[in-house]
């Protein structure tokens, strides 16, 4: 087994890495307040304060739904998911109508998703402005 975090060789019932000390299987955890990267035994987040707990999930699927459904036209489902660089472009071109459009196909995309796929992508990894 590799550590995640340096790439070292690590028996497998380590707890953790020789080289850097990471803990081999800890999955990498982020703030859904202010994106800061966070380990995964941490239920509050140093810098903003936000409850990072077990049981919160960051980011729900069925608000980015209705936002996309309802307000896809001024990009409020991006600014909710993090992409807040799509949300400037949305509101941007809102007056094609072609955003309208789009937040309604994706906010129907975002209720019929499963859950875990869902969160994997949108809370599991790093907030980035102009993911899509």
């Amino acid at each position: 087994m590799h550590c995640t975090n340096c790439g070292s060789e690590v028996a497998e019932q380590a707890t953790a890495c020789p080289s850097c000390g990471v803990a081999p299987r800890a999955e990498k955890k982020f703030c859904h307040g202010c994106g800061v990267e966070t380990s995964p035994a941490q239920v509050i987040c140093i810098k903003c304060g936000v409850s990072i707990s077990a049981g919160s999930t960051g980011k729900k699927k069925v608000p980015a739904g209705v936002l996309g459904i309802l307000l896809g036209g001024i990009g409020a489902h991006k600014f909710y998911l993090g992409s807040w660089g799509w949300g400037i472009v949305y509101i941007l071109l809102c007056w094609l109508y072609v955003p309208a459009v789009i937040g309604l196909i994706e906010g129907i995309i975002y209720l019929t998703m499963d859950e875990a796929q869902f969160d994997e992508k949108y809370n599991r990894s790093e907030p980035q402005p102009f993911r899509w």
